[in-house]
């Protein structure tokens, strides 16, 4: 189940331009030299693509939620704020 879920993810990033940022490697605390190098692979692939390319996304979203809450009456912003506190990932 573990690997169908990360399966699942790694195609979620990849859609959403974040691909290559997930990985699952199986390790046994007996093994310190296999986490060390996991680690460090893992952190070095990072690095090498860069800052989130999403970053300012969030900053992007929130103004375009308040250019859309200032056409709104107030009765039209409760019932929107309702619907988004109910629908949580």
């Amino acid at each position: 189940m573990t690997i169908k879920r990360i399966t699942f993810l790694q195609e979620l990033l990849a859609f959403m331009g974040l691909e290559g940022r997930l990985h699952l490697e199986w390790i046994s605390s007996a093994e310190a030299q296999k986490f060390v190098r996991v680690i460090t692979d893992f952190t070095e692939k990072i690095r090498t693509l860069g800052p989130n390319p999403l970053a300012g996304f969030s900053a992007t979203l929130d103004a375009a939620g308040s250019k859309t809450a200032a056409g709104l009456g107030k009765r039209q912003q409760n019932q929107s704020l309702r619907m988004q506190s109910t629908h949580t990932f």
